[in-house]
């Protein structure tokens, strides 16, 4: 194969094992390019020319925001030429992740803290064919979070992720609790309202995860051309904390505060500018378009998910975030 990796180094020590990585994949008979990225933007060119220039896979190696760069590349690409180019000779798309909260690679299996073993995984995986979701423009295989949560994701700077890893969304996201500020907003699909009023939190996901592992979109499927609709509604800090660990786990779907729908589209307007995160991309506005895009990626997984499956959900991170609910929740009975 023709193989393209555009590299957002984390560390030394990952560049190591992506060296060695490569040296494994050109011993075995392919062709590899890496392209190591300096600034933003980056990642997005280096992707439309390794399609421009015949690769077979494109590896993103780094964390979401790299992927989501990786992706658009891809896509633009692919949109250029969907009545030229057969679906077998479009790229597909590999992850190493190198990033903080990881949130597609782990949704997808795809382990982090081993590049060497995911970059050989990308190359020898199963193929998964999913959709690309669209907000305003910007392309997104992932989640696209608004509310509390991306402006927490937002608030989370290079060097306090750099410094904290994971821990850096719930410092911000702390902040972001002690004020527990409500927004308002109106969500549409087609000619109906999902819902109304003022909420802390909404995230529509293509795939599962968001937010260094919770798993808020959980009924989320990538490949059944629909958008999972999360709404956590405003609430007190109580109540807020019971609800906490049930969406670590992706058990709050059902809860009496929180709406959840699937849907072909969305649109989502507020009176005041909101911040709205698309796979660790912010865009600001007051109105946001989400869609499906009309065409597809192909990704190199571990292990093609079966359909509505998340194989990245960690059974002992669930089980734990399920005991920590329980606790909440008889806590709360006692508190009243």
């Amino acid at each position: 194969m023709q193989i393209a990796l555009i590299i957002n180094p984390s560390s030394p020590d990952a560049v190591q094992a992506l060296r060695r990585g490569v040296e494994r994949l050109r011993e075995e008979g392919h062709v590899v390019h890496p392209r190591v990225t300096f600034e933003q933007g980056d990642a997005h060119r280096f992707a439309w020319k390794s399609a421009e220039y015949g690769a077979d896979l494109v590896v993103a190696c780094g964390g979401d925001g790299t992927i989501n760069e990786v992706v658009n590349g891809l896509y633009e690409w692919i949109a250029d030429r969907e009545d030229t180019t057969p679906d077998a000779a479009l790229p597909k798309l590999g992850i190493v992740p190198l990033g903080t909260g990881n949130d597609l690679a782990g949704g997808m299996g795809i382990a982090p803290g081993d590049p060497e073993g995911a970059l050989m995984d990308a190359a020898s995986g199963e193929e998964y064919t999913v959709d690309v979701a669209r907000v305003n423009g910007r392309y997104f295989l992932n989640v696209s979070t608004g509310g509390m949560g991306a402006e927490a994701t937002d608030d989370a700077s290079k060097e306090l992720k750099r410094l904290l890893g994971p821990i850096a969304y719930v410092v911000t996201g702390v902040k972001k609790f002690v004020q527990l500020k409500d927004t308002t907003a109106r969500f549409v699909s087609g000619d109906e309202v999902v819902y109304e009023g003022g909420f802390l939190l909404f995230a529509v996901g293509n795939a599962w995860r968001t937010g260094g592992g919770n798993w808020v979109t959980a009924a989320a499927d990538p490949s059944d051309c629909l958008l999972d609709v999360c709404i956590v509604q405003g609430m007190n800090h109580l109540d807020l904390v019971r609800l906490a660990p049930l969406v670590r786990a992706g058990k709050h779907v059902s809860h009496d505060k929180v709406t959840y729908r699937k849907v072909t589209s969305l649109v989502v307007e507020s009176p005041e500018e909101m911040t709205v995160n698309a796979d660790g991309e912010p865009l600001t506005g007051r109105r946001f378009e989400y869609a499906i895009g009309r065409h597809r990626l192909t990704m190199m997984v571990p292990r093609a998910p079966e359909h509505g499956e998340a194989p990245g959900a960690d059974p002992a991170v669930v089980a734990e975030a399920n005991e920590a609910a329980a606790e909440a929740e008889a806590e709360a009975s006692k508190t009243g």
